[in-house]
């Protein structure tokens, strides 16, 4: 055993032990903050997607309308087209 007397071998490691815990509170701190400031990011990147996905839908409803109209114009197009074909065949028959 040591020559040095227990109360400032327990002193030392009393000290040893409040730096640890004081150091300890500090990386709870920072990961603390951290966490919020990562919190803060992620809800502003959900944000973001929403906003796109949004965006996105009105894009796709609008292109649908166009084909809609499209197809509609091409049918009736090929019915005009094919009734006329079909009047004139038994016109000239």
């Amino acid at each position: 055993m040591s020559a040095q007397p227990i109360e400032p071998r327990l002193a030392r490691l009393e000290g040893a032990y409040e730096q640890v815990r004081d150091r300890l509170n500090g990386i709870d701190h920072r990961l603390e903050t951290m966490e919020s400031k990562i919190d803060l990011r992620a809800d502003r990147l959900d944000s973001k997607i929403e906003g796109l996905a949004r965006r996105f839908d009105t894009n796709v409803d609008r292109l649908d309308a166009k084909i809609d109209k499209r197809s509609a114009q091409l049918i009736g197009l090929v019915l005009t087209t094919w009734a006329t074909t079909i009047a004139t065949i038994l016109l000239h028959h």
